[in-house]
């Protein structure tokens, strides 16, 4: 899918190259079309340590643009849209196991995680987040989560 500037400012703070992050909008009406059977969900760890919640999703093939992931309250939501083949080429697979061309993935989190200060990164096929704990519960709002 092509992303374009339409008189629009698309919010980014990544480093390097300007990259337009997903409208939501643009997530929500493909989420809402039939795949047939394509839409996985794939497998998620969410690991409590000494300072910090850890979530880490197994997500291979997509791009960090792909990603359009939020918070509302203790519900984080991770949401890919992937509509381009990345080698270009039309493959014949002899097993194709994983194509994550688009999923909506909700998670409930601790009530003393701080999504505001989540830090998120998409590296090897796995997408991370670190959200540091707090100790009061119920401070936190709607958040959009940048994937670095």
């Amino acid at each position: 899918m092509k992303r374009e500037l339409q008189n629009e400012i698309y919010p980014s703070i990544y480093p390097g190259n300007y990259v337009p992050l997903l409208k939501k909008e643009e997530v929500e009406k493909e989420l809402r079309k039939p795949h047939e059977g394509k839409m996985l969900f794939p497998p998620v760890n969410v690991t409590e340590l000494v300072d910090v919640f850890k979530v880490e999703m197994a997500i291979p093939g997509v791009r960090r643009e792909d990603f359009l992931v939020q918070s509302d309250a203790n519900i984080l939501s991770i949401q890919v849209l992937h509509k381009e083949n990345a080698t270009g080429e039309n493959e014949s697979f002899q097993i194709h196991e994983f194509n994550y061309e688009c999923f909506d993935r909700h998670i409930v989190l601790p009530l003393n995680a701080d999504t505001e200060f989540t830090c998120a990164e998409y590296k090897a096929g796995i997408l991370r987040l670190h959200m540091p704990k707090t100790n009061s519960t119920g401070n936190n709002r709607h958040t959009k989560i940048v994937v670095y």
